[in-house]
């Protein structure tokens, strides 16, 4: 695959979004000019199966904010793929009960293909990176971020 057919980050982040909402109909999509602190919000009590995995949860009540976050299973330098944690968005997420739902997914040409997810509190995800914040200087008003293995979120068996 040539560089120019490889999705942008932006653009995987939205399909991913979109493939989630899909797939995953307890929850809706919310538009950035509603919250842009999360992606979604949970309409019927959300409950893990075997499609979706609970970490550290039994389910999600009717109301709470959700962060979808995905990464590739793995990237053309052969590592693993990272889910990016911002923390000023995060923070917010704990302040507010909220979770992370979290997809891996493949690339096939400039297809999305979720092959795994998993729901997690805030708080859940919060003694997952407790080991600190990293900064980057460059991109202005961003406070910290961390990236969290998927492998720290779901088991590599189930990733296939």
């Amino acid at each position: 695959m040539a560089a120019s057919d490889v999705p942008s980050s932006k653009h995987s982040g939205e399909e991913i979004e979109a493939i989630v909402c899909d797939r995953v109909p307890e929850v809706s999509y919310v538009p950035d000019r509603v919250a842009r602190w999360h992606d979604a919000c949970v309409d019927e009590v959300l409950e893990p199966d075997v499609d979706l995995l609970g970490v550290g949860i039994n389910l999600l009540e009717v109301g709470t904010a959700v962060e979808i976050k995905g990464c590739q299973i793995e990237y053309a330098n052969s590592r693993s793929g990272r889910f990016y944690i911002r923390k000023r968005q995060h923070e917010r997420l704990v302040e507010e009960s909220g979770a992370y739902l979290f997809a891996v997914y493949g690339l096939r040409g400039t297809d999305h293909r979720v092959v795994a997810m998993a729901i997690a509190t805030a708080t859940t995800v919060d003694g997952l990176i407790s080991d600190g914040w990293t900064t980057r200087e460059e991109r202005s008003g961003e406070e910290g971020y961390r990236q969290l293995a998927w492998s720290r979120v779901i088991p590599t068996e189930v990733v296939r």
